[in-house]
């Protein structure tokens, strides 16, 4: 049985956003830190359970293989277990899903032929965008998206928010704080500069906070008795900077570790533990804490 993906809120639409960018020359080379499976010729219909939360992928009637194989070598990703049980159906016409182009980036959103009982469902429609996105409650892709941006947008209904820089419009709410969903993977401060208390403070409210002994692996203390937020690079899990808010002055975002993983770039394929761990708490039914720090 899979955890249900209710519980996360609505708001979540105000971090999500485009695909990542594409990885620079030297981000290519990174391994993934799970195998990929071989590309099967269909998906298998999955078989749900009654408390499962059913999510509704829309394909094309003919031209479909790309984005079947694609769903076959999903149940094998890490992220799979959380998101809830995939149930198919088909369309005929591209014309009966209502697609329009949208926002800054021409993200497609759809008015779909739904029952009233479908509307607060969420649903995944594969055609003819030429990029994937993800709102609250629909994920639109192209018929030949590849399993690193199918996880990447798939990734944004859990928690997890971009770790490049957001655009305009989703930055000037998410990063001044004005969001009401989970954000697992950034955190925000107002100052890069902390007293002792306050960043006490600060690792208290961490979404990632288990995996931290202590709260001075948070940055480093200088001469005044301030901190310097930032953890030292030998730190497996810590707080590292991230570009999520790089383009709104006075506020700085961070993240858990220092690699590039696949919200940042969805082709380095890396899902640290410490981000799985974090999504299995929040469905457990962990109290987050509030994420935006407002320490001057």
């Amino acid at each position: 049985m899979k955890p249900s993906l209710t519980s996360i809120n609505t708001g979540l639409s105000l971090l999500l956003g485009c695909l990542a960018i594409a990885p620079p020359a030297n981000a290519a080379a990174s391994l993934p830190e799970w195998p990929l499976a071989p590309a099967a010729s269909a998906a298998a219909v999955a078989t749900c359970d009654a408390t499962d939360e059913k999510i509704w992928v829309w394909l094309p009637q003919h031209g479909d293989a790309p984005a079947q194989a694609m769903l076959q070598r999903w149940q094998q990703h890490p992220l799979a277990a959380l998101s809830g049980c995939l149930q198919y159906r088909t369309y005929s016409d591209a014309e009966q899903l209502q697609c329009t182009v949208n926002g800054e980036r021409q993200h497609q959103r759809c008015n779909l032929p739904l029952l009233p009982r479908e509307l607060l469902q969420r649903h995944i429609v594969f055609t003819d965008a030429e990029i994937g996105s993800a709102s609250a409650q629909q994920i639109v892709l192209p018929l030949n998206a590849n399993l690193t941006v199918f996880a990447h947008e798939i990734a944004h209904w859990l928690g997890f928010a971009d770790e490049y820089q957001m655009s305009p419009s989703l930055a000037k709410n998410y990063c001044q704080g004005r969001y009401e969903h989970p954000s697992l993977n950034v955190v925000l401060t107002r100052s890069k500069q902390l007293s002792a208390q306050e960043l006490e403070q600060l690792w208290q409210r961490l979404p990632w906070r288990e995996a931290i002994a202590d709260w001075r692996l948070l940055g480093q203390q200088q001469a005044d008795g301030k901190w310097l937020l930032g953890s030292a690079s030998s730190t497996e899990v810590g707080l590292f900077t991230s570009q999520t808010c790089a383009g709104v002055a006075g506020v700085y975002s961070w993240k858990p570790v220092a690699k590039l993983t696949a919200m940042e770039y969805h082709d380095v394929n890396v899902w640290p533990t410490v981000y799985l761990e974090t999504a299995r708490a929040l469905q457990r039914g962990s109290r987050l804490r509030n994420h935006d720090d407002g320490a001057e």
